[in-house]
């Protein structure tokens, strides 16, 4: 069994996780009334010094683009380092079921 390069293995987790999270961004656009628990996720976090202010900025734009669903998608799925390193300390938990997770895997 050959071992994949560290990069290939990063890059193949990372598109997992936006694999996810573009279900994720599809699930609150047809029920945006989770976006309450998100920011709430957020908040804790945030107070709880799990993150540092700039995530956490990063992080508030992208919820308050949350009206223009295009915007929010493309924010969220954005493929720059930064956003990658975001999405895997994700505060989109709880959004999608087990169920949901293991059928888009």
């Amino acid at each position: 069994m050959f071992a994949r390069p560290r990069k290939q293995r990063r890059y193949d987790v990372n598109q997992r996780i936006k694999t996810i999270h573009s279900a994720i961004a599809d699930k609150l656009m047809s029920h945006p009334e989770l976006f309450e628990q998100v920011e709430q996720t957020l908040e804790m976090r945030y107070q709880n010094k799990m993150m540092r202010y700039g995530s956490y900025l990063l992080w508030k734009g992208i919820i308050e683009a949350r009206h223009e669903p295009d915007v929010f998608k493309a924010l969220l799925l954005a493929d720059d380092e930064r956003t990658a390193n975001l999405r895997r300390e994700t505060i989109f938990t709880g959004i999608l079921s087990e169920q949901e997770r293991e059928q888009l895997l």
